[in-house]
């Protein structure tokens, strides 16, 4: 497997535990702190796909996904969704936006695996 990967998480554990387990798998991977920065390099166009913890200081992970859709209306970009935080307002606001696919933390890494590798074979 190969492709570019941007992890989006404020937690410093969760992104390096990500970036390992991409790493390890063949991914070249590259991570933002915030969702400011999040949103800066996920609109780069140097993604192929983008793993974002909802909940983020600056924008939230929500607000990221919605302009990461408006940015890219025509070959929009994949987004997977990681949140502690799976409330019936949560899974709705995420499927309105566009999202791919979501998972509840702590993530299940071989599903995560599963659905990077549909993802990236698009």
């Amino acid at each position: 497997m190969t492709g570019r990967i941007l992890v989006a998480d404020d937690d410093p554990a969760s992104a390096d535990l990500l970036v390992a387990f991409l790493q390890s798998h063949g991914f070249e991977v590259a991570t933002a702190a915030d969702g400011n920065r999040a949103l800066e390099m996920g609109t780069s166009g140097e993604f192929e796909l983008v793993i974002l913890d909802v909940h983020m200081p600056l924008y939230d992970g929500l607000e990221v996904l919605e302009l990461l859709r408006r940015r890219y209306v025509l070959h929009p970009i994949k987004v997977i969704a990681l949140t502690a935080d799976l409330s019936e307002s949560v899974r709705a606001a995420l499927e309105s936006i566009g999202i791919d696919c979501y998972f509840t933390k702590p993530v299940d890494l071989a599903l995560l695996r599963e659905e990077v590798a549909r993802l990236t074979a698009a």
